[in-house]
């Protein structure tokens, strides 16, 4: 109650949750007057794709677009191949599933989304149409239809109602950040350490939580990508920095009083650009950073490799940061080269080959029609989540909103449905539980309980189905629907994805690119080698 009373006095947030009933309401309106077969997968299209800025809701659309195409496409292909044989068709899904599981958790952002789509809608087309008499082309087809239709209400909502994605705000964080990391780079050259780990711990949250919002406000945008790589790449310099300072003070200096004063200069000099980027967008002015730096390396040689290093860098950044400013970066967006984890693709990809087994295998030992909702249910979330590093939490909360859509289900199609005259009265009737949950799917505390809600209740409710309904059967589609959360849930606590076995893996791959500097030295492999050292640092230090 508090967070919904808190969504309410948040403007922008109220405006999400109204753009999301809207998008969802009007997609499932719209499917019913085309006479789309089951109207409410297009408001679950809508309600997945959700109302973020216009940008990312475009490549977001996209992926989805693309991964329900090629998902219907592998889920009627698995079902008209297996031609009737319920164990031919779980292995084909079990395969299926376990790749895109495996690329899901490969990829990133919303190249990673449309993987786990596609793997969802084979799930779904599969569990739906194996044993019965549904036309499996014609089932895909109509998925692809609902998802069309769900995809163009969300933007069409997100055009008229919302607001495009600020990236001016994503330069102004970058220069914040720059600030800051400047600052701990003098206090670095002048040995201030009694607070360095609290303050480097805070730079390295504000680098996460800018790197991560920085790729979805560059979304849609190609210039903005381009300024995102070189956001990248400022931060791993930014880093670099951070170590050459701490070279250059870890030089034995305490035998000559000329140099511990030109230390403090050099600090001070650092700390003076820092304040001044901080309170200007000006260009950064480094001379007296190269004056103090300069007559260092005249009085002492020894300094001079880890000062040079220093002023490549800073020059570096200096350039970075002015092509940010002044959005002159020309050059190509350039694709970072994954670096696949591949201990953690196989662990995701043998996630879902199994929990996609011990649900289907339930389903044909016992051929009881409901049972195919706990095939529906694991498989659909253990593939949504395979693209998180720990998802057992959201599955968590899936499972909770999953549980009350299931009840307001039941009540709706046993209480209301009998009641109402017509499917538009229904849909309006629906509107305030709908908008709640979008409520608390805004918060990002909450989000995958609200989002659970909406998109369980759409498909459970069938709003705009006025036909009679089997109490029985409705408990027992629930109950099993509700269960295959569950079993996916306990496949994430069983073959778990956590944070320590990524970092060790970041670790091994930076050691990999060292080796490979090391041999390749002197071409241009090494450069590129390089680049990719920095991305990975930055993302262990992330």
């Amino acid at each position: 109650m508090k967070t919904l009373l808190a969504t309410l006095r948040n403007p922008m947030a109220l405006n999400i949750a109204l753009r999301l009933t809207l998008a969802s309401l009007t997609a499932m309106s719209a499917a019913t007057l085309l006479e789309l077969q089951l109207p409410w997968w297009a408001a679950m299209a809508a309600l997945m794709v959700g109302q973020p800025p216009r940008g990312l809701l475009l490549e977001r659309g996209l992926a989805q677009l693309l991964g329900t195409l090629l998902g219907a496409l592998a889920g009627a292909l698995i079902v008209s191949v297996a031609n009737g044989s319920a164990l031919i068709a779980l292995s084909g899904l079990a395969l299926w599933i376990a790749l895109c599981c495996g690329v899901a958790n490969m990829m990133r952002h919303q190249r990673a989304y449309g993987a786990a789509v596609c793997g969802l809608t084979t799930v779904v087309i599969v569990s739906l149409t194996l044993g019965t008499a549904i036309d499996p082309i014609g089932f895909a087809a109509a998925r692809a239809l609902d998802t069309i239709v769900g995809i163009v209400a969300a933007i069409g909502v997100a055009l008229l109602f919302g607001k495009r994605a600020v990236t001016q705000a994503i330069t102004t964080r970058t220069k914040s950040v720059m600030a800051t990391a400047l600052t701990l780079i003098a206090d670095a050259v002048g040995g201030v350490g009694t607070a360095m780990v609290a303050r480097e711990r805070d730079f390295l949250l504000a680098l996460a939580s800018l790197e991560a919002s920085a790729e979805d406000a560059a979304a849609g945008s190609r210039s903005a990508r381009r300024r995102l790589h070189e956001i990248n790449t400022l931060f791993a310099r930014l880093l670099d920095l951070i170590v050459v300072a701490r070279a250059i003070r870890s030089q034995d200096t305490s035998a000559l009083s000329f140099e511990r004063s030109k230390l403090l200069d050099l600090e001070m000099a650092i700390r003076a650009v820092a304040e001044t980027l901080a309170i200007s967008s000006d260009a950064l002015d480094l001379r007296a950073v190269w004056s103090v730096s300069h007559d260092l390396m005249v009085e002492n040689p020894a300094l001079s490799p880890v000062l040079m290093d220093m002023r490549d860098l800073l020059e570096r950044v200096a350039l970075g940061y002015d092509h940010l400013r002044t959005d002159t970066n020309t050059s190509r967006t350039r694709i970072v080269r994954p670096h696949p984890d591949f201990a953690g693709v196989k662990l995701a990809a043998t996630r879902g080959a199994l929990a996609t087994l011990v649900a289907g295998l339930f389903w044909i030992s016992f051929d009881w029609s409901p049972l195919r909702y706990l095939l529906l249910g694991s498989g659909i979330f253990t593939v949504l989540f395979s693209m998180i590093d720990d998802p057992a939490p959201a599955v968590r909360q899936i499972f909770l909103g999953g549980v009350a859509a299931a009840c307001a289900a039941a009540l709706w199609r046993l209480a209301i449905i009998p009641e109402v005259p017509n499917a538009l009265l229904s849909l309006m009737l629906a509107t305030p539980l709908v908008f709640c949950a979008a409520l608390v799917q805004v918060e990002r505390r909450t989000l995958f309980i609200g989002l659970a809600f909406n998109m369980l209740f759409a498909v459970l409710a069938r709003l705009v189905d006025l036909s009679d309904s089997s109490v029985k059967l409705i408990v027992a589609s629930e109950v099993m629907l509700l269960s295959g959360i569950a079993l996916s849930y306990a496949f994430y606590r069983v073959l778990p994805m956590n944070t320590d076995r990524r970092r060790e893996h970041l670790r091994s791959s930076v050691r990999k690119e060292i080796a490979a500097i090391s041999i390749r030295g002197g071409t241009e492999w090494a450069e590129r080698h390089l680049a990719r050292l920095r991305y990975l640092v930055f993302s262990l230090a992330v």
